[in-house]
């Protein structure tokens, strides 16, 4: 039987260089692999080792989580509205925040360290003119968007769905601030972590699509995965959900999460 890249959906043939991938990011998990008592074990898929090696989010989702993390702390993030050009927003953030951030780091969530500057100098308008524009909660939170999806995907494959569907539709709605209290046993049944803050709850729907609910240390993500012809279940999930921030993705294989624009639903 061939074997199947569930990332790009494609054969692996006698030529490809086969990569083997943890369904659970190995970023996320500080245990030995496979087994440890009281963990669950995720297991792994079959990939192109370009495949695999060419989901670069998955490098940063730790840092994403604890930046998602500092975002949400009044004592480490501040807005301001430029004085002079009201048109510019800034966000000034405590580097006391961010020490486990190197210069790769910044420079990826397109941060300006301005540690070296008086405040004078970046009080005036021209101190942003040709630099990027950030935007670091949604920047951190579509890179971790992106590899938690990926990983319930995988997931899914590997313990119920057998083989990689021929599209994803994906409806995803993330929280800030989960728990270890944070717990749905009693919803979804009993279920081990993968690791401490990581745990993962899959239930399939009677429209035949499912439901995975993805904690990942201080985030929380309600996905459904849409299998079924209908767009029933769907339209219920985002009216239910109406007070929340919702995004979706539509691709033809997983790679296209690669530096994805999530869709505001």
């Amino acid at each position: 039987m061939d074997e199947i890249c569930y990332l790009c959906g494609k054969k692996i043939t006698e030529g490809d260089v086969n990569s083997d991938d943890h369904a659970i990011p190995r970023q996320l998990i500080t245990r030995k692999q496979p087994k440890a008592k009281g963990f669950d074990y995720g297991g792994i898929l079959p990939t192109h080792e370009k495949c695999n090696n060419g989901f670069g989010p998955e490098t940063y989702c730790v840092k994403a989580l604890k930046l998602i993390a500092v975002l949400y702390d009044e004592n480490c993030a501040s807005l301001f509205q430029h004085a002079e050009n009201p048109s510019i927003t800034m966000m000034g953030i405590n580097s006391d925040c961010l020490k486990e951030f190197t210069q790769r780091d910044l420079a990826f969530f397109k941060f300006t360290d301005v540690r070296e500057y008086s405040i004078a100098d970046f009080s005036a308008p021209t101190f942003f003119s040709g630099k990027p524009k950030a935007n670091p909660k949604r920047d951190a939170l579509f890179t971790a968007l992106s590899v938690l999806t990926k990983s319930a995907a995988a997931l899914l494959i590997v313990r119920h769905l057998c083989e990689v569907p021929p599209r994803w539709r994906v409806l995803a709605i993330p929280y800030a601030g989960a728990t270890e209290t944070t717990d749905f046993d009693d919803i979804f049944g009993n279920t081990q972590p993968f690791d401490v803050g990581v745990k993962v709850w899959l239930r399939r729907t009677d429209s035949d699509d499912w439901f995975a609910l993805y904690r990942a240390q201080n985030i929380l993500v309600f996905f459904l995965f849409k299998l079924s012809e209908t767009d029933t279940f769907w339209n219920g999930v985002i009216e239910r959900f109406q007070d929340a921030d919702r995004f979706s993705f539509e691709g033809e294989h997983l790679n296209a999460l690669i530096d994805y624009q999530w869709k505001k639903v």
